[in-house]
């Protein structure tokens, strides 16, 4: 039985330990505390391996990711504009080449990997992404994405998608990778395809990811169909025709049509009212924040203390290479910190980890270092830093090693 002792543990649910060990038994947590106690429980036998002045977390979950697009790296759409993006995005969809498009996101697996992500929320239109994540070490939700907004479209959609999810092989990754299905955002999905998701979720147990109030422009098209949003769906024919707005935030659409559960992820959540968060709040829904991709596409700022202060659970996501450089979720960390500066870096912790872990289901196995949770655990030197251990984790530390994992490389 392996024994590692760290100068500092940070086992996110409990408070950090100084001079701590962490024992493990067949890729499982048996004892974490400080270093004598569970040296004097792990034996004679145990083979000490000491990480010496280093910090031991548990490894990082992205509760929200795009891999599909991580091909655009090279020639991402212009930022500044949430419309504009959004254009830009569906221009550069057109040209997707399947094999290019595969080869980036399978690179881009392994290095999240290498920075410290064990686990992710990611969605997509397609499904081929699924195999690679079958594929690679990674646990998770391969969300499928559904939208469109002319009604009578509803129920072939979704036995089209039902039909590419019943040929999908995850075999021997079943306890790894969940597949669901899941509404775009508020403003792209009709209501009876949002009910009927939503309905799928309650009925399985599968979770929901759903972009919801990211920009100014979602907003108002929801509001009363007016702004540059709602002229670029007009632009591309994607209302029915006697479609009207449903003169209501995003957040209480999805609230009033079942979409808004402890099952939920809602992303972004930048442009919120005071009801938004009550609602948020009472729907036990878990609001995923984005920064950088926020920055980028001048979307703003989410109001992550307002949220936490409502008792909404925050996660963090990346988003994907469309709107950010890369997908270290440690970047995200440090951006959120710039963002909010009073926010208690152990907040911002559990954010990526535990936080992430309940909302994509996977905190039974991740998230926290405890008993018989997964040694999917990562090191951080701390050697020469005087810096407190969480100020460290949570800077974008340029170093990041897998515990007791062999290293994995995309092929």
């Amino acid at each position: 039985m392996p024994v590692y002792t760290a100068r500092y543990i940070l086992p996110v649910a409990a408070p950090m330990i100084q001079d701590g060990a962490v024992a493990v038994d067949d890729g499982r947590i048996t004892a974490v505390g400080p270093k004598g106690a569970v040296l004097k429980t792990a034996g004679k036998d145990a083979e000490i391996r000491d990480l010496g002045d280093a910090i031991l977390l548990p490894g990082l979950i992205n509760a929200h990711t795009h891999l599909e697009f991580s091909w655009m790296a090279e020639d991402p759409p212009a930022g500044g504009d949430c419309t504009a993006w959004l254009k830009g995005l569906w221009e550069r969809q057109k040209m997707t080449d399947r094999a290019r498009a595969e080869s980036a996101a399978e690179r881009q697996l392994g290095a999240m990997h290498a920075r410290g992500t064990v686990a992710l929320g990611d969605v997509s239109r397609e499904t081929w992404i699924v195999p690679l994540l079958v594929r690679s070490p990674m646990h998770g939700v391969a969300f499928i994405e559904l939208s469109g907004l002319k009604s009578d479209q509803a129920e072939a959609l979704l036995a089209q998608a039902a039909e590419r999810l019943e040929a999908l092989d995850v075999q021997g990754a079943e306890d790894r990778i969940r597949v669901s299905l899941t509404p775009e955002a508020a403003h792209t999905t009709s209501i009876p395809l949002l009910r009927a998701l939503a309905g799928r979720s309650g009925a399985c147990g599968d979770p929901l990811s759903i972009h919801v109030a990211q920009c100014e422009a979602e907003v108002a098209l929801m509001r009363d169909g007016s702004g540059p949003l709602a002229d670029l769906f007009r632009e591309f024919d994607l209302f029915e025709e006697d479609w009207k707005p449903p003169a209501r935030s995003p957040i209480d659409h999805l609230h009033r049509h079942g979409a808004l559960t402890p099952r939920t992820l809602a992303v972004h959540c930048v442009h919120l009212d005071r009801q938004d968060h009550s609602m948020l709040q009472a729907g036990r829904a878990t609001a995923v924040a984005c920064p950088r991709s926020n920055r980028r596409l001048g979307a703003g700022k989410a109001p992550i203390p307002k949220l936490m202060s409502a008792g909404v659970p925050v996660a963090l996501g990346t988003g994907s290479l469309a709107s950010v450089p890369d997908l270290d979720l440690f970047a995200d960390m440090a951006a959120l910190l710039e963002e909010h500066p009073k926010l208690a870096p152990a907040a911002v912790l559990r954010m990526a980890t535990l936080n992430g872990a309940r909302a994509l289901g996977l905190a039974d196995r991740l998230g926290t270092i405890e008993g018989g949770r997964l040694a999917a655990l990562i090191v951080v030197p701390h050697d020469g830093d005087d810096r407190p251990p969480l100020q460290v984790i949570c800077s974008n530390p340029p170093t990041v090693h897998h515990l007791a994992e062999a290293p994995w490389e995309a092929a």
